[in-house]
């Protein structure tokens, strides 16, 4: 409210409103007084959805370089400014591991200085261009991002090559990103959601790489400046790596600038990531993360998935999408609208470069802890029986096609998807038929897909609570692990 407001008359409002002076009121509001006949005499119909509008990407422009880095540029001119990314396609997965977090700590460190800048000059120069420079690790990969105005495409492309081809990892920037990160992993210890998708994690990948999610106080311990120094020599090449520019630019000429800029890296062998495969599933494994007096319980749920390049990825969206992934979704009405258990559960299919998983996750009371888990698979149950079809199916599918050329539409939400393209190597044309696709998807396959993708009777099942509060809601499972908040197999409590 940014002023007073005069109502005569009982007045509810609906929803937000805007007051910006006496008398004016902007928002939905219901005057229950002489506009009441009014507003009785409209009828109030949802508006037909409108055709649906082409959606075209800009021709990409790729080259790989004589030392073997693929460059991918797309121009997209909605706004005069640039986005650089630089993906290393190391990531977690190449950390030791005893050492997990090398990959993060690594992308942390190029950024505070270079050869020939130090940490501030790198900020001071980001900053003039009205630009910023981030980098972090992710599962598969790790990237080197740079924004800013596209007048200084040129500038930030050497910059991101400085920081990638020359840092110096300074000893003492070390020693401050790491006691960050360790203030990080102790708070990280607070959160319940953070230990429920770790004990999940761990729980369903075992010793398969894909288990790690983020580093501990041993593993950070154990990292100093030659391991950084080691990891960016290994893994930091440009045979390993691509350039994705998407911005107000022109194509041609940023192949041309970035061989200038990349064109003295030199190439090298780059050992990838060995596989364990994951350990087979038996039933409905529960591991318990005590954490005395909650008051509510932290669930994540769920089982092994496809990886992110199989072929029925666009079934397997549509079937989490109606089961928990949107708003709208079965599992939202049933433990949120109509039982009140929760206020935000949700699903999602996550795929990798050699596998991915299915996770549910919500918060819910701790007096609602068994029955929740009993809507869950009761809803597992009937997707998979009967799948989906008519107006649920075709509402999941107008809902995905819709919001498609909404997340690609600004330069790093085009980035991220064109990204994910090049990581897993999925079809060049995946931005471009992702929308026909989905729409071509029948029932069968809708069914078959929730078959595939919701595991009922094998899951593991990671809850982080107050044991003493909710077990006599867990009886029907047998064979509880009990761990405490860093992970230590405990006795059960009582």
């Amino acid at each position: 409210m940014l002023g007073p407001s005069l109502v005569l008359g009982p007045c509810l409002v609906l929803g937000p409103s805007l007051v910006l002076g006496p008398s004016l009121v902007l928002g939905p509001c219901l005057v229950l007084g002489a506009l009441a006949a009014t507003a009785s005499a409209q009828t109030s119909e949802r508006p037909a959805v409108g055709p649906e509008r082409p959606f075209q990407l800009a021709p990409r422009v790729e080259r790989t370089l004589p030392n073997g880095l693929r460059v991918i540029v797309t121009r997209q001119a909605a706004i005069p400014k640039v986005s650089i990314t630089l993906t290393v396609l190391s990531g977690y997965s190449s950390d030791p591991a005893d050492l997990t977090g090398l990959a993060s700590l690594t992308a942390g460190l190029i950024q505070e200085g270079t050869k020939t800048k130090n940490s501030r000059q790198i900020r001071r120069e980001v900053f003039g261009m009205g630009g910023s420079l981030t980098a972090a690790a992710s599962q598969d990969y790790t990237s080197v991002s740079a924004r800013g105005l596209s007048e200084f495409a040129t500038r930030l492309i050497g910059l991101v090559a400085d920081v990638a081809m020359n840092p110096t990892i300074p000893e003492d920037e070390l020693a401050i990103l790491k006691q960050q990160h360790l203030q990080s992993v102790a708070q990280q210890k607070a959160s319940p959601q953070f230990l429920a998708n770790r004990t999940f994690r761990r729980e369903l990948f075992g010793s398969h790489p894909y288990a790690r999610t983020s580093e501990t106080e041993a593993s950070l311990k154990g990292m100093d400046r030659a391991r950084l120094v080691a990891f960016h020599r290994d893994h930091y090449r440009p045979n390993n790596a691509f350039l994705l520019i998407v911005g107000a630019i022109d194509p041609d000429a940023m192949v041309a600038t970035a061989e200038k800029a990349f064109g003295g890296w030199t190439r090298g062998e780059v050992q990838r990531p060995a596989f364990a495969p994951p350990p087979a599933l038996s039933g409905r494994r529960v591991v318990f993360v005590q954490r005395p007096n909650s008051i509510q319980s932290s669930i994540a749920l769920g089982n092994i998935a496809v990886k992110r390049s199989d072929p029925r990825w666009y079934e397997l969206t549509l079937a989490n999408t109606i089961y928990g992934g949107a708003f709208n979704s079965r599992i939202v009405r049933n433990i949120r609208e109509e039982k009140g258990y929760t206020y935000s559960p949700q699903s999602a299919l996550t795929g990798f470069s050699d596998a991915g998983f299915y996770l549910f996750a919500a918060d819910v009371r701790n007096e609602v802890t068994g029955p929740t888990l009993t809507e869950v698979f009761k809803e597992i149950d009937k997707m998979r029986a009967d799948g989906s079809d008519g107006q649920e199916l075709q509402g999941a599918k107008q809902y995905l096609r819709g919001i498609f050329p909404i997340q690609t539409a600004t330069q790093t939400g085009l980035s991220a998807t064109l990204n994910n393209v090049y990581v897993f190597g999925l079809p060049k044309d995946y931005p471009e038929t992702f929308r026909a696709k989905i729409a071509a998807v029948t029932p069968g396959q809708v069914k078959s897909a929730a078959a595939t993708l919701f595991s009922s009777e094998s899951s593991v099942i990671a809850i982080v609570g107050d044991y003493a509060k909710v077990k006599d809601q867990l009886g029907v499972f047998k064979d509880i692990t009990f761990l405490d908040v860093d992970g230590k197999t405990i006795l059960p409590p009582q």
